[in-house]
């Protein structure tokens, strides 16, 4: 599902060149959930933001599903993120003005779904995520009035809201606590079990005890 040879990316600080990730070559399985671990500043959200599109590598090759997402302009890439992966990113990205439900709802009216979709169909949908995650009473909520562990499973709402392949999630456990931790831990394991490929940045022995597997970078 993922593969990735020789992978390379550096930044220019005013200290310098920095080396965040060096000939990095891997290779993910549909269905796995692997951790992706390291020391803070090591380049894990880097590895994860490269392999969403957002940031591209300086060399070595990608491959998701097959696809080579080098080869793709900003507006190709920007449609294969929004059908093929769900990111899950540490800041807490939500339209404070729209509803839990509005925002889990989004990416699918992004990505066109509403013109050959209805949008009945759309927002049942989302609200079998909110309830399969526990969380369909808070639908009419606005995202300000929730825990951090609540907010972290809207997030995971809508990163499936277009049933991607992939879930890439950045530091999905931290800053809430162990019991909150255990649960967020506990989809991901059944959602790759289901046949996503979940690669997840961490630092926290716990939150990694239910991977398959580990990349370290």
């Amino acid at each position: 599902m993922i593969k990735a040879e020789n992978l390379s990316k550096s930044f220019i600080t005013p200290r310098g060149r920095i080396d965040v990730l060096r000939d990095m070559s891997f290779s993910i399985s549909k269905g796995s959930f692997v951790g992706v671990t390291g020391k803070s500043g090591a380049g894990k959200s880097t590895l994860l933001s490269i392999i969403a599109g957002l940031q591209k590598q300086d060399s070595g090759s990608l491959m998701i599903n097959g696809t080579e997402l080098v080869t793709y302009d900003d507006k190709k890439l920007s449609a294969f993120r929004n059908k093929n992966i769900g990111f899950i990113s540490q800041e807490q990205s939500f339209l404070e003005n729209f509803t839990v439900l509005d925002n889990v709802r989004l990416p699918a009216f992004i990505g066109g779904k509403s013109c050959d979709t209805n949008v009945q169909e759309i927002t049942q949908r989302a609200n079998e995520l909110l309830d399969s995650l526990g969380i369909a009473h808070l639908a009419q909520n606005y995202p300000t009035t929730l825990s951090g562990g609540e907010n972290h499973r809207v997030l995971i709402a809508r990163a499936l809201i277009n049933d991607p392949p992939v879930i890439l999630a950045d530091e999905p456990t931290d800053s809430v606590d162990t019991e909150q931790t255990q649960s967020i831990i506990r989809i991901f394991r059944q959602l790759a079990d289901q046949g996503k490929t979940i690669l997840m940045a961490s630092h926290d022995p716990e939150a990694l005890k239910l991977c398959d597997g580990e990349i370290k970078v």
